[in-house]
């Protein structure tokens, strides 16, 4: 766990992301602030394509999400709402989610191909009695905590969840799954009740840095929730494709950009984010992560180590 926020540095972060509610230790003060991260902060992998090393550190984060009001991906805005949680009391646990490989593949592909342990970061969050899934590094998913423990549909405004006891290990792993528009059930990621420590991510943050397995090295992404839907900028690693994508109540649209000209254009005026001085980011170096991913098979034996990354779609 990242050491938590200070005063100084939580009146910070809650400007940051416009809140002025209440702060009370609350289910209620945990959507709210949920709710008003998604509508703030990009979830975005530039500074892998930029070449600056992510460092999951207290200040560093700060400093980056908070300060030059960037965004980044799931080890970073969860590793830094868990500390601005846990600094305003909040009792916060780091879990482990496993990415559905099924998420960017075909709907008929069998549930329960995933991807590897710390592939993704998610938390729980405890108020009172209550234990909550908060999660505000996936993408397009839910965006108020769901309740953890609970296996009944959760309604939002935006769309149903619902979490299934995977039955090798019910007490241990849970589905995190997603209503579709044709009312079937997609699964988001595999998660692990089991609480974690900060270090256990770290590998796969730096393979999602690094490996050209990787599909954050491969696409840059920015993408922001909206009130009404979701805005996102992609761009292909080369520079040979640019798109964006908006999704409203209407439905989903998108548009090929013209240039990198174009992209940077909509990157300032959409998400508030310019490219970095050539100084200051240096060139970026390809290395293997310490762990190697392989071939993903059934959780019924052990989960694999071959990431699927989520993204926004």
């Amino acid at each position: 766990m990242l050491e938590p926020l200070t005063p100084a540095q939580i009146r910070a972060y809650l400007e940051r992301i416009g809140y002025v509610g209440p702060t009370q230790l609350t289910p209620q003060t945990l959507r709210q602030i949920h709710l008003a991260h998604l509508l703030r902060v990009p979830f975005e992998n530039l500074d892998i394509h930029w070449g600056r090393p992510i460092r999951l550190e207290r200040d560093f984060l700060f400093q980056k999400i908070v300060r030059e009001r960037r965004g980044g991906f799931c080890f970073e805005l969860n590793s830094l709402l868990a500390a601005a949680l846990q600094g305003m009391g909040f009792l916060v646990h780091l879990l482990s989610g496993q990415v559905s490989r099924a998420v960017h593949a075909t709907r008929t592909e069998p549930d329960g191909h995933f991807g590897p342990e710390c592939d993704h970061l998610a938390l729980q969050v405890n108020c009172g009695n209550e234990a909550w899934l908060v999660d505000v590094g996936y993408g397009d998913a839910f965006r108020e905590p769901l309740r953890l423990g609970d296996p009944g549909i959760q309604a939002q405004a935006e769309g149903r969840y619902r979490l299934i006891p995977w039955p090798a290990a019910p007490a241990r792993y849970w589905r995190v799954q997603q209503e579709r528009p044709d009312r079937t059930w997609k699964t988001l990621f595999l998660l692990d009740r089991i609480p974690r420590q900060l270090q256990e991510f770290e590998p796969m943050c730096r393979f999602h840095q690094t490996s050209p397995a990787s599909r954050l090295t491969r696409l840059r992404l920015c993408s922001l929730a909206t009130p009404s839907g979701r805005i996102t900028l992609t761009a292909s690693a080369n520079g040979s494709v640019f798109k964006w994508i908006e999704t409203t109540p209407e439905g989903r649209r998108e548009r090929l950009l013209k240039d990198e000209k174009e992209y940077e254009h909509l990157l300032a005026c959409a998400f508030g984010i310019r490219l970095p001085t050539t100084s200051s980011a240096p060139e970026r170096k390809m290395a293997r992560p310490t762990a190697a991913p392989t071939e993903a098979r059934q959780l019924s034996s052990k989960p694999d180590p071959k990431p699927y990354p989520a993204v926004p779609e």
